[in-house]
């Protein structure tokens, strides 16, 4: 198995980087363009730099709320019935989303209708109504999203990671934000957020599909250029949001009856310290197969149904996290066990060459299907890279990066960000009663 594996590693790492080139817009725009001939459809990335991280609490769910406008009526496209008419004429599917640190629109269309795609987006992005009426329709579907996401079983146990970890400035961790703020916000409001984080130097548009760079370059700069220079964002100066100074357990009540344990660490971020990302990322890899230590200790041979270790990539609020179900009557039992395998963790006989290959390959094969098509490579991979790192160098060269990765670097990984560090433990568990721990 293990000379398979050798033989397999160089072949998947030669399928693994999307072909794409990027230029730049005189008024800052990024324009990143991937051809892909495979089918004859295109799509259209709007990735913009902004989120929950550049909220206040006054704003606290604007990012969100914009999300859901873009789709409205804007200057070309001025009621929604129009805006459908056109979606039909050129055979469009459209989607949106937002995270904490960035939030993209994307269409998918019929290569021959590229051009009517760029026009689209651009109007879209550039002239957005807000119209009054349309606010107070999609105010209602925000709130019920909040609603569905306050009645999951883990709602209190996200209150108080966000109120916990990131004590500084938990909003910044809130994508769908709180129900006074949806529901007081107005067309000044969303133009405020619009001048400062929807503007061309702050954002990038992805292009992927069947096009060639030529044509694609030369369409974005005609249709785009006039999308007017902002210079007003602060997102690439913002602090970094996780902070943990002490040794904390947290005891969350579980109305549902759920049992879950989670030890969460800070983590290295990726604009500061992207070096120690590809340790964390094998590491993380490592822990996930079921045939080692870490699964076998406290799965198969202990109280927990499931278990993970991760260093999640991010810029202000990067973690690392060691989480799983329990039973709930052994919560407690469970974080004991946890803990004590967290400290065995930079043993080097803890790991092994033949885990550490398994572990790479998975990750070679997750960046595969992350670039299956056209449409995971515009919508999945670039526009996170991009406004993540900051750039596309770590997504270029992440392949090679992860290919020299040795088991000191991941001593040397653990012993910076684990070992002696505060952590803070949270167990959700019914508290029969008890106020929250």
């Amino acid at each position: 198995m293990k000379a398979f594996i050798l033989l397999l590693l160089p072949f998947v790492i030669s399928l693994s980087a999307a072909d794409f080139e990027t230029k730049q817009l005189e008024n800052g725009l990024t324009v990143i363009v991937s051809p892909d001939d495979t089918s004859p459809v295109v799509t259209i990335c709007i990735a913009v730099k902004t989120g929950a991280t550049c909220e206040t609490p006054e704003t606290n769910g604007l990012a969100h709320f914009y999300e859901h406008m873009f789709f409205k009526g804007n200057e070309a496209l001025p009621d929604q019935t129009a805006y459908n008419r056109r979606l039909g004429e050129l055979g469009i599917l459209q989607n949106g989303a937002t995270s904490t640190e960035r939030v993209w629109y994307h269409i998918t269309l019929g290569s021959d209708r590229f051009e009517g795609g760029l026009q689209f987006m651009f109007d879209a992005i550039t002239s957005p109504l807000f119209d009054q009426v349309e606010m107070e329709r999609e105010r209602d579907v925000i709130m019920n999203e909040y609603e569905r996401k306050t009645s999951h079983p883990f709602w209190y146990l996200w209150l108080a990671q966000e109120q916990v970890i990131f004590a500084d400035a938990p909003w910044r961790q809130s994508s769908i934000g709180v129900p006074e703020i949806i529901q007081a916000a107005a067309p000044p409001a969303m133009h405020a957020f619009q001048e400062h984080y929807y503007t061309p130097d702050n954002s990038a548009l992805i292009i992927a599909g069947d096009v060639e760079y030529e044509e694609a370059f030369r369409l974005a700069e005609e249709q785009f250029s006039g999308w007017e220079y902002g210079g007003l964002s602060n997102y690439d100066s913002l602090p970094r949001l996780i902070s943990i100074e002490r040794d904390t357990t947290v005891f969350v009540d579980s109305p549902s009856g759920a049992g879950y344990v989670s030890v969460v660490y800070e983590g290295p971020s990726i604009s500061t310290d992207p070096g120690d990302s590809y340790p964390a990322d094998v590491w993380g890899s490592y822990l996930s197969l079921m045939s080692r230590e870490f699964y076998t200790d406290l799965v198969t041979n202990g109280p927990f149904i499931n278990i993970y270790g991760s260093y999640y990539t991010q810029r202000f609020s990067p973690s690392i996290t060691f989480a799983g179900m329990v039973p709930p009557d052994r919560a407690e039992e469970a974080l004991a066990l946890l803990l004590e395998e967290i400290e065995q963790l930079q043993s080097p006989d803890y790991y092994d060459e033949e885990g550490l290959l398994l572990a790479k390959e998975d990750l070679y094969r997750h960046r595969i299907l992350a670039e299956e098509t056209s449409r995971d490579v515009a919508v999945e991979s670039i526009p996170f890279w991009w406004v993540v790192a900051g750039s596309l160098d770590y997504y270029v060269t992440y392949q090679d990066s992860l290919d020299v990765v040795e088991p000191s670097d991941i001593s040397e990984f653990i012993g910076t960000w684990i070992v002696n560090k505060p952590r803070v433990a949270f167990v959700l568990m019914p508290l029969d009663g008890e106020e929250n721990r």
